[in-house]
């Protein structure tokens, strides 16, 4: 999946534009159905949603100016759903990139995501949630950063952040800690929430600083587990789930805390060395070209 993202900003830094251009494989193919119209609404999870869709997969910003536009291409690798069907890769590219526009307007990240939510106050109560549990904007020791990011899907809402360093010779990111703040409406049992959270922060570590097909000589080159990189029992990081309490409708709960994962990992790595990270897996060699190009 490739993403091309430009956002505009008046003359009170307010990101008022975004346009989003989206092109990947199509999925709903791998079910035996067709997109229609040109369009498959499981690539656009999280931008897009059909009206009334139970899943409620929208984008959570409101802009006065806003356009998503999906290209399906025609690659002969078959595809199918990653765990948040595109979730995931689809709140990378919008968290990585609000960032970025926080950055640019000169505005805490936090707060360019606070102004831009409107009314969404679930949205709003995870984010402040999350901020206030994980000490955002106190100072760290040099070599570590803090990045937030912030998804609804499946119902539910969830804000993260990730504290991590960057080993500035080796290229390698080391993932501390990650809080994450939950609004999927009543809670009955907490501790099964709490253990699917931290499934999914695990699984979106391994995939946002590991895991990668690869492919070589036309085909796929990954013939088994030695050659496809997951993470380690010492690579996993501490894990702290704060519940906000809500009494909206009740949402998911197995896949929501994989989304905000990679972006928040991402931005922290831009906190801590100023280096923007625009692919997936954060490779080492990826990490140090993008201190590079800082």
């Amino acid at each position: 999946m490739a993403h091309r993202i430009r956002g505009g900003l008046d003359e009170r830094n307010r990101l008022i534009a975004w346009d989003h251009k989206v092109s990947c494989s199509s999925l709903i193919k791998h079910l035996g159905g067709q997109p229609i119209n040109g369009i498959d609404g499981y690539c656009l999870w999280g931008l897009w949603d059909k009206p009334k869709s139970p899943v409620r997969a929208n984008m959570t910003y409101v802009f006065p100016n806003f356009s998503v536009n999906l290209v399906l291409s025609d690659l002969p690798i078959p595809v199918a759903p990653f765990r948040s069907v595109q979730n995931a890769v689809n709140a990378f590219a919008t968290e990585s990139f609000i960032d970025e526009m926080a950055h640019l307007a000169g505005k805490d990240p936090l707060n360019l995501r606070l102004e831009s939510l409107a009314d969404d106050k679930r949205a709003s109560r995870v984010l402040k949630s999350v901020a206030l549990n994980s000490n955002w904007g106190k100072p760290l020791p040099p070599g570590r950063g803090r990045g937030i990011a912030q998804h609804r899907s499946f119902g539910t809402t969830i804000a993260e952040v990730a504290e991590v360093s960057v080993d500035a010779k080796s290229g390698m990111i080391q993932v501390h800690r990650v809080d994450v703040a939950v609004d999927c409406g009543p809670v009955v049992n907490p501790d099964p929430l709490e253990a699917q959270i931290e499934g999914a922060v695990t699984l979106g570590v391994s995939t946002a600083l590991f895991e990668e097909v690869q492919f070589a000589n036309g085909g796929v080159a990954s013939s088994n587990f030695d050659e496809y990189r997951i993470a380690r029992m010492s690579e996993t990081p501490e894990v702290h789930v704060h519940i906000v309490k809500s009494d909206d409708d009740i949402g998911g709960i197995g896949e929501p805390g994989i989304m905000p994962l990679a972006p928040a990992v991402a931005n922290a790595v831009f906190n801590a060395t100023g280096g923007r990270l625009r692919r997936m897996p954060f490779t080492p060699e990826r990490v140090l070209a993008a201190i590079k190009a800082a």
